[in-house]
């Protein structure tokens, strides 16, 4: 069975950067939430003031997402373009050709 570093690599050399990034903002949230926790124990206004933290990676992350995915459709939709622009060039040649 994979270790979780093996995964993380695997995505590494996979170039899977989205996976990559939502992993990081989700250990960051989890352990910043898990240390407010803690601080909360001693002192409940610093403990609740650290939480702030967890909210704005996680907006972030959304606000990453929503804008990695933008970026994804729009070269998609742009390589499509390209594509349907080089077969309709290669069909012209082939058809000036005959």
């Amino acid at each position: 069975m994979e270790s979780m570093w093996e995964k993380f690599l695997k995505m590494y050399r996979e170039k899977n950067q989205l996976s990559l990034l939502t992993w990081a903002y989700a250990i960051i949230s989890v352990a910043v939430v898990i240390m407010a926790g803690l601080i909360a124990l001693i002192n409940q206004s610093v403990g609740v003031a650290i939480l702030i933290i967890p909210l704005i990676a996680i907006a972030a992350m959304c606000a990453n997402v929503i804008v990695w995915s933008l970026i994804r459709f729009l070269l998609q939709t742009y390589e499509t373009k390209e594509k349907a622009k080089q077969r309709a060039a290669k069909r012209a040649v082939k058809k000036s050709k005959s």
